[in-house]
């Protein structure tokens, strides 16, 4: 709690396809427990031939991107948080695991006779949902995430949800059935799943596949969190900086305005990945400008993960030496001299 400030205890797991096992071990260093999982289901059982071909090359990671679909099947814990890993977190989401278990909590509270509607209810009014939607009742909200409006043109219904951030309970019910979908070959080439559900980046993997489960098999299951504060991205909210609300709305609210101190998770996409050490020379001003504030924040942790690294070996060897912070010069008042140029040749990794 002194570090996280949350009343969460949490598991750091990390699913690694086989072909990927090779180059694994360093989050095991880093506290990670590894599962090596494969495809949750063989491409060449979906009942149609024409998602069987492009299935595996189109989006970010063909099918491998189903390795997320894991989550759902985690038992041991009641709430599985899925990132992708260019994601920090900036602030203890405590309010939105308070309102998935209600349940719990409030069967936990009145045994113990306390007062633990008033709190479900405070955790509640903290929730900003996307468009200032109402949350459904307490209890029986599966799963959050965050749509990507970057990908569609303004007004289109049906936008996919954005694949590097999914918060879920674990069902196995809900992890056959999308298995079920896959299968079932039911997506339409220019139209998506379901005939409805694509047409942008990713539809064919999570970011289609859950916006069909979510809007059109069990709507009001899962809440769409206002991407301002979660899995941030520094995207503007109009086309071209000037043009029409990407969420199709008259009004739209610029994330990029958001005070750092209210935001809860970021995603470095628009941002780049912070390893990369990036110069975003062609980013807007006001994108540029939170982009430095997030890699700021990635490299403030980067900087404690190595101090720590290196206390942990004082205290491993008979020797005592002190951490001795890197000089990269590029940028050291955002890359705490962790770049030694601009681009991903100038970053000093972890030793």
């Amino acid at each position: 709690f002194a570090q996280s400030k949350s009343y969460y205890d949490y598991k750091l797991i990390v699913f690694v396809h086989p072909n990927a096992r090779a180059c694994s071990d360093i989050f095991e260093e880093l506290g990670y427990e590894i599962q090596i999982r494969d495809t949750p289901f063989k491409v060449e059982e979906i009942q149609s031939s024409w998602l069987q071909e492009h299935i595996v090359k189109s989006g970010c990671c063909g099918e491998k991107e189903y390795l997320k679909l894991y989550s759902y099947i985690q038992f041991d814990y009641p709430i599985v948080i899925h990132l992708d890993l260019d994601s920090l977190i900036l602030k203890p989401m405590d309010d939105l695991f308070d309102v998935m278990l209600a349940d719990k909590l409030m069967a936990m509270s009145n045994e113990g006779g306390g007062g633990g509607g008033e709190s479900i209810e405070s955790a509640r009014n903290r929730i900003s949902v996307m468009h200032n939607e109402p949350l459904p009742q307490s209890g029986s909200i599966d799963a959050y995430f965050t749509r990507d409006y970057n990908m569609i043109n303004p007004g289109k219904k049906h936008v996919g949800v954005q694949g590097g951030f999914i918060i879920v309970r674990p069902n196995q019910a809900a992890f056959d059935e999308y298995i079920s979908i896959v299968l079932s070959g039911n997506f339409r080439m220019g139209s998506g799943w379901g005939g409805a559900y694509g047409g942008y980046f990713g539809a064919q993997q999570i970011q289609g596949i859950c916006s069909y489960f979510f809007d059109k098999k069990h709507p009001g299951s899962a809440v769409e969190l206002n991407k301002c504060y979660y899995n941030v991205m520094a995207d503007g909210p109009r086309q071209n900086e000037v043009g029409k609300c990407r969420d199709g709305r008259e009004d739209c609210e610029d994330c990029r305005d958001t005070p750092l101190e209210e935001i809860y998770s970021v995603h470095f996409t628009l941002c780049q990945k912070p390893w990369h050490c990036p110069q975003l020379s062609s980013a807007p001003k006001k994108t540029k400008a939170i982009c430095d504030k997030f890699h700021g924040e990635w490299f403030r942790v980067r900087e404690d993960l190595d101090g720590l690294r290196a206390l942990e070996r004082n205290f491993g060897g008979s020797e005592v030496a002190e951490y001795v912070k890197p000089t990269g010069k590029y940028k050291p008042e955002i890359f705490r001299g962790f770049c030694n140029s601009g681009q991903a040749r100038g970053y000093i990794p972890l030793q």
